[in-house]
Formats: structure tokens, C-alpha cells, sequence
């Protein structure tokens, strides 16, 4: 995960945000200021380069769509 060209100011613009209970598989390329939604998923060695909504599974080189749910998960307690 990070940014697409060299950074040497680290400007977070520039790299990845992740919303709550992102998976991301082993080996898989999460790359520029790309937004990815609550509940995503992206496959093991999967290159993605896009902005991905809530409940979204994704993969493959480039990433797409492969799956998509508008149940939304219950929240986990904290206890």
C-alpha cells in the first residue's frame, strides 16, 4: 500500500484510505489516493488502482469487481 510515484514528501493525498474491516489479500498492490469503502476485500496478488464502494469484493491484475452486497455487517462490540 502506497503511493503510485516517489513521495518524498509523504503527502497522504497521494496514498491509499481504508474504511473499517478492510481485507486485503497477501501480495496485493493497493496503490495511489484511492478510497476503499467498509467491509472491501481485495484478493491475494490483485493490483488495485481504483476506488472501491462499501461491501465490495475485488481481484485480479488490474482489480475488478467480482462481487458486491448491499447488506451492510452488523457492528462488532468492543467489549
Amino acid at each position: 500500500m502506497g503511493a503510485r510515484q516517489i513521495d518524498m514528501s509523504y503527502d497522504l493525498s497521494l496514498r491509499p484510505e481504508l474504511g473499517d474491516y478492510v481485507v486485503v489479500g497477501a501480495g496485493a498492490k493497493v496503490l495511489g489516493g484511492i478510497c476503499l469503502g467498509d467491509n472491501v476485500k481485495v484478493g491475494a496478488n490483485s493490483v488495485l488502482l481504483r476506488s472501491v464502494p462499501a461491501n465490495t469484493t475485488v481481484a485480479g491484475i488490474p482489480a475488478r469487481e467480482i462481487h458486491s452486497s448491499d447488506i451492510e455487517l452488523p457492528e462488532v462490540s468492543k467489549d
